[in-house]
């Protein structure tokens, strides 16, 4: 088959994907019902292509350009706690469901949900916090246990749970069991409530659940990389296999939309030579952001398997490569422990504050936090702008 007609049979098969979508949706907006005769309207992915979604009929809906941009955005908590709401009261085992609950007389409190659970032939209470995955990256788990523990003081005997629509890490789930905390997370709603998610209205969130239920592999990609994360030892045996290891972590992550990660580039004088460039084109969304706003044009990084932190001299390494009129001006050290408190910080907010190179550190949980999200359908990049937002605030 000859490339025009590779691009005439895309051109068809697409004709007939939107036809179909169209039809399925009878020809309106499945959000607003908008009608495609008075405004055209537009196929969207539930699940983003960048995030693992595919170009079918399943993962298509048909919007008018108003709500299309509206979903496009990162969805707000809210909407995740309103979904929550709908699954329980359309499940059996649940009944007298009511969002933000305020608890207490003297000090308030307003709970995301509360709910009565039946447990063979009694009932329990439920107090349900929910929280999505880019809050909980702000919000230590501590401080989320801490919060649940000011709802049972004045509750009394009522089960505090926390839902979030990820996965959460072994010791954070082991801090949620020490203190009675259940947890539902991305797997658990989708096994316990299956059958609700298929029958609910088409949303951001139907969308990531119904992905979960339909996997059929038991390991991801991103577990993998976790558990060959954790394989590699620090220090200067396993150098390589780290450097090779972040190679492919970087690839998953961020690849669509930034391009696959090059290997150990120097500059012309050789002076200095980097571990991965990942050029920098995305038209939209965190990439386009980071070149506009920091000269990200590459985004170059090393990966440094010390069993240390880095210190000041590993940030000036990578400084020096950073040129306005070459790779750019934003970098990251990818390294097993983080830099130290003096010599790494310090050195960081100089260069930032003298040169405009902006440089983040990214640790072994920063990555598995990543990973994690990526596993989830949720943006790996949101860790690296909270790594971002937090140095410029703490300016």
């Amino acid at each position: 088959m000859t490339e025009q007609e590779r691009i005439r049979e895309h051109r068809k098969l697409t004709a007939a994907l939107r036809k179909e979508v169209l039809k399925k949706y009878n020809y309106a907006c499945a959000f607003c019902g908008t009608k495609n005769e008075d405004v055209p309207l537009e196929l969207a992915h539930v699940i983003p292509l960048h995030r693992g979604g595919e170009s079918s009929e399943e993962n298509l809906i048909s919007l008018c350009p108003n709500c299309h941009r509206a979903m496009d955005m990162q969805p707000r908590e809210i909407e995740f706690v309103n979904f929550l709401s709908d699954l329980l009261k359309r499940h059996p085992n649940f009944k007298d469901v009511a969002q933000e609950e305020m608890l207490g007389r003297a000090a308030r409190f307003r709970a995301d949900i509360l709910t009565r659970r039946n447990i063979g032939n009694r009932q329990e209470t439920l107090v349900i916090e929910c929280k999505t995955p880019k809050v909980l990256f702000w919000a230590r788990i501590n401080d989320v246990i801490a919060q649940l523990d000011n709802y049972r003081k004045l509750c009394g005997d009522c089960k505090m749970v926390l839902a979030v629509p990820g996965t959460l890490r072994p010791r954070e789930i082991t801090a949620l069991e020490n203190q009675s905390v259940e947890l539902w997370d991305l797997d658990y709603l989708a096994k316990t409530f299956s059958a609700q998610i298929k029958d609910a209205p088409i949303s951001y969130y139907k969308a990531v659940f119904l992905t979960r239920l339909g996997r059929i592999v038991t390991t991801t990609r991103e577990q993998t990389l976790i558990n060959s994360l954790k394989a590699c030892r620090p220090g200067k045996q396993d150098w390589y296999v780290y450097q090779s290891l972040i190679g492919d972590i970087l690839e998953c992550l961020f690849t669509p939309p930034l391009s696959k990660p090059i290997p150990e580039l120097s500059d012309k004088a050789q002076a200095n030579r980097r571990d991965y460039i990942l050029p920098n084109y995305a038209e939209k969304g965190f990439g386009a952001f980071m070149r506009d706003k920091y000269g990200a044009d590459y985004i170059v990084v090393d990966a440094k398997n010390y069993s240390r932190k880095i210190k000041k001299t590993e940030v000036l390494q990578l400084a020096n490569y950073l040129k306005d009129h070459g790779a750019g001006l934003f970098g990251m050290i990818v390294c097993r422990h983080g830099g130290d408190s003096s010599g790494c910080e310090h050195t960081i907010r100089e260069q930032w504050m003298v040169h405009r190179k902006l440089i983040i550190v990214l640790d072994d949980e920063d990555i598995e936090n990543m990973l994690l999200a990526k596993s989830d359908g949720n943006p790996p990049e949101d860790v690296v702008s909270r790594k971002i937002e937090q140095f410029r605030l703490s300016m």
